[in-house]
């Protein structure tokens, strides 16, 4: 018998969100309240990497907790973003009682159904609120599929650039990148200490995710290097989050996923500004 999946709605995640951002001291960004969430609700594999319809850049959990931080911000004042993308509870927030989740999320449905009767217009068309899914990483999804059309030699050149404003030196391709990934090796330079690293990028569609044996692949390919970084377009799963971090392997992993790496390079000035700004030249001309 096929196995029945239940899938919390967005009305069960605001709990969740709001435990995770008191747990992480009252502000989190979005990848790090998606992770505190599935830890504090033990979702497995099923729930984490199901892709949502009509998506290809994120999960139906991600989807999901999109609407949860929407409805907590907008009909709770429970939260609010700033313009890196980071979530703060507000002093509403901080005061909720998550003893009392079915008052809270009662709250919630009551300012809902008095807010959505209010419609906004958009290209000449009324739009109700209920249609409306604020995600301040939205940019992202747009990014991620610049990347990832991008042409190999055009990838390879944006991960080496990423990597040099990050602190790397000597940044060298050791592999080919026609698998959608690149490998090579680098110095990374912190301060008055630098030390040679191991680098993986995979391009793929965020339905693609990276498993444990992608990472242990990945570490079996080191020689006289104890550190690597793993990078993708995508997501890491739960199991090859838990093989990266397995200290008795005995060489290190950092993993950074789709949404951590438009955050490095907007930090970085890659392509796209601090103010969320994508240069399409930049990337077309790689």
């Amino acid at each position: 018998m096929k196995k029945i999946i239940k899938f919390p709605d967005h009305f069960e995640l605001i709990i969740p969100t709001i435990k995770a951002l008191k747990i992480m001291g009252g502000s989190a960004t979005t990848d790090e309240i998606t992770n505190k969430v599935i830890e504090i609700e033990k979702y497995d594999d099923e729930i984490i990497n199901a892709p949502q319809k009509g998506d290809k850049s994120r999960t139906q959990l991600e989807y999901r907790l999109a609407w949860a931080r929407t409805y907590l911000k907008k009909f709770l004042n429970g939260i609010e973003d700033t313009s890196r993308g980071l979530w703060s509870l507000t002093e509403v927030g901080q005061k909720l009682d998550i003893s009392d989740s079915k008052r809270i999320i009662s709250d919630v449905k009551k300012n809902k159904n008095v807010n959505s009767k209010i419609y906004f217009k958009k290209n000449g068309n009324k739009i109700n609120l209920d249609e409306i899914v604020e995600d301040v990483d939205a940019w992202k999804d747009k990014l991620l599929n610049i990347i990832i059309d991008c042409s190999p030699k055009s990838f390879e050149l944006l991960t080496k650039k990423m990597l040099r404003e990050s602190g790397c030196i000597n940044v060298e391709v050791t592999g080919k990148p026609g698998d959608k990934g690149i490998d090579g090796i680098a110095i990374l330079r912190l301060g008055l200490i630098s030390f040679p690293i191991k680098f993986q990028c995979k391009r793929y569609q965020k339905t693609n995710f990276i498993g444990p044996s992608d990472i242990r692949e990945f570490r079996g390919s080191f020689a006289n290097i104890d550190k690597g970084i793993f990078i993708t377009t995508t997501r890491f799963t739960k199991a090859a989050i838990e093989e990266a971090a397995d200290s008795a392997k005995g060489k290190t992993i950092d993993l950074i996923d789709g949404n951590r790496f438009c955050d490095l390079l907007r930090q970085y000035k890659v392509g796209i500004s601090e103010e969320i700004v994508i240069d399409k030249e930049f990337f077309e001309n790689l």
